[in-house]
């Protein structure tokens, strides 16, 4: 499936790779949405017209696969997973984070809070066969993970030291991340972030030899 998902970045594809072979179709669909979700915010000059594209994306998640377009990759994977009876209704939360960043800068805490818990909890029960909920360990690295993420991607300065700021504050409370085997990518992306947030500092880029390292031990051992 992953072959037929060319907004995959080489680092979703290594990590997706240490999914179980019955979870990477998910991971793989998970990855190139929320992808395609911030490439539309990333492109977005007009507010009304970002909400829009996102708006086709959530009707997409919440229609009937009859009432689908056809021709669309993503749509088409969408609708096998569907069939296969994996819930969408993470994905739709996952929309609801993205579209909060259409929203003026600087945030609040209100901000923060929508976007970690959407972004966050929806990318991580998605993962998880999005038919059961996270505990709250997961719930709090979910929205952890979106904070790092958001402020690895971020090019405003305040922002980004704010959400850095409020994910490291939230890993720093927690034990070690829990995630059975279907959750081995989830971790992945959790020991990357914890990496940084010991470090206190965010890593440039995290697709180079001594990254890579780390995500293929903890994908072998799950240490």
């Amino acid at each position: 499936m992953t072959d037929g998902l060319p907004e995959l970045e080489p680092l979703q594809h290594l990590i997706a790779a240490y999914a179980r072979p019955a979870d990477r179709p998910r991971y793989a669909l998970l990855f190139a949405i929320d992808q395609r979700l911030a490439d539309i915010v990333r492109s977005t000059t007009e507010i009304l017209i970002g909400q829009m594209r996102l708006t086709w994306w959530r009707d997409i998640l919440t229609k009937p696969a009859a009432e689908r377009p056809a021709g669309e990759p993503l749509v088409a994977q969408v609708n096998e997973l569907e069939q296969a009876g994996l819930s969408l209704e993470p994905l739709v939360d996952l929309v609801d984070g993205w579209e909060v960043m259409l929203g003026d800068f600087p945030w609040q805490q209100r901000e923060f809070d929508h976007y970690a818990q959407s972004r966050g909890c929806g990318s991580f029960a998605f993962g998880l066969s999005g038919d059961r909920e996270l505990d709250e360990g997961q719930a709090e690295y979910a929205r952890a993970w979106a904070l790092w993420d958001f402020a690895r991607h971020c090019s405003d300065k305040s922002m980004r030291d704010s959400a850095f700021e409020r994910c490291a504050t939230i890993v720093r409370a927690q034990a070690a991340p829990n995630f059975d085997r279907s959750g081995r990518p989830l971790a992945i992306l959790c020991r990357l972030m914890i990496r940084d947030v010991r470090r206190g500092e965010l890593t440039a880029d995290l697709y180079r030899p001594a990254s890579a390292a780390r995500i293929i031990w903890h994908g072998i051992t799950g240490h």
